[in-house]
């Protein structure tokens, strides 16, 4: 089958041309099926009649539910340990998910107007809405819609030909008349979200193979010890005492070295926690560093480990950053330039 290139659009424009290909071919003669109003829907994205799209498709709440599926993964990916309690992480989801409404509904209505668009701002999240390349998704599969009461639903596979990855959406749809079905949701944007981190990922490795090496050339460490130590006075967290067998070789002095403690939680999500090592009065040459890592009871990677113990192999550092007292630095590469990598 001939493959159908959705033209760029918000994230929830997706599900514009989803169904209709899933049943176009296969009962383009029967008007009363959804078919027609993706046919309707198609038109009038052409014709920027805004009435009949929001007749049609409830924009709003598909919008909310990408929001959501979304942001709970935005969040438990990104999540690290200066959240310290769920309000403060419920405020931070609220927070992002306004974003991501903001700048979706932005981009929808520009699109609808003329026929192009754009996430408007430069935070992180809007950046990562127009790295996601939703303009180069195709449908490659999908599934004949079933239909009962009054209810059609449809799953439909896509492929990013930019970023390299498959993801599948369920597209539902719900008659409103003989002739018209509106579409009322669309389910399975967390499969998107990570598709888009996997690829972005891999993209960001590539471009950081070059610096790691240098970094690796002036701190080199092969191997750490691991011990949990206790916290604070209350009892409430623990600390997590990591020893770096470390080998310095550098040209100039170093003032700090900043990098990150990565703990893979048992339900396949990671903790990251940040951490800074004042270097002005270490030596050249082969050492042990010491950095320690707060083991929070509200951050549930951190949680794991108090409760279950700790498995040397879920830890992983990682050094980022290395500062001399000059001012210079080498820094990994912590996200993709917005103009011309993927071209």
């Amino acid at each position: 089958m001939k493959k159908t290139l959705i033209i760029a659009v918000p994230l929830i424009l997706i599900v514009l041309v989803a169904v209709g290909v899933g049943s176009y071919n296969a009962m383009q003669k029967v008007q009363t099926l959804p078919v027609n109003s993706v046919k309707m829907i198609r038109e009038a994205i052409d014709h920027h009649d805004i009435e009949m799209i929001n007749r049609l498709i409830d924009i709003e709440k598909i919008l909310n539910t990408a929001a959501e599926e979304i942001i709970t993964e935005y969040i438990n990916n990104n999540n690290n340990s200066m959240f310290y309690s769920t309000q403060e992480i419920s405020n931070r989801y609220q927070n992002l998910k306004t974003e991501f409404l903001e700048s979706t509904k932005l981009a929808a209505a520009h699109y609808l107007k003329d026929g192009h668009t754009n996430f408007p701002g430069d935070t992180k999240l809007q950046t990562w809405l127009r790295n996601s390349s939703v303009d180069s998704c195709v449908i490659k599969t999908y599934s004949k819609p079933v239909i009962n009461d009054g209810v059609a639903t449809a799953a439909v596979n896509f492929y990013n030909e930019k970023l390299k990855f498959n993801f599948e959406l369920e597209i539902v749809m719900q008659r409103i008349s003989e002739t018209e079905w509106r579409v009322i949701e669309a389910k399975g944007f967390d499969s998107y979200y990570h598709g888009v981190e996997r690829a972005l990922k891999i993209q960001l490795e590539s471009l950081n193979i070059p610096i790691k090496d240098q970094i690796a050339d002036t701190f080199a460490f092969k191997n750490f010890k691991a011990v949990i130590t206790e916290g604070d006075e209350y009892g409430f967290s623990k600390t997590l005492k990591l020893t770096l067998d470390a080998d310095i070789s550098s040209n100039k002095p170093l003032d700090r070295i900043i990098g990150r403690v990565i703990i893979d939680g048992r339900d396949g999500r990671a903790g990251i926690t940040p951490f800074e090592i004042d270097m002005t009065d270490k030596l050249q040459g082969p050492q042990e560093i010491e950095i320690n890592k707060i083991l929070n009871p509200f951050v549930k990677q951190d949680s794991d480990v108090m409760r279950h113990g700790l498995k040397k192999s879920a830890i992983h550092i990682e050094v980022t950053e290395i500062w001399y007292l000059d001012g210079t630095h080498l820094k990994q590469v912590d996200e993709l330039p917005e103009e011309g990598f993927y071209d």
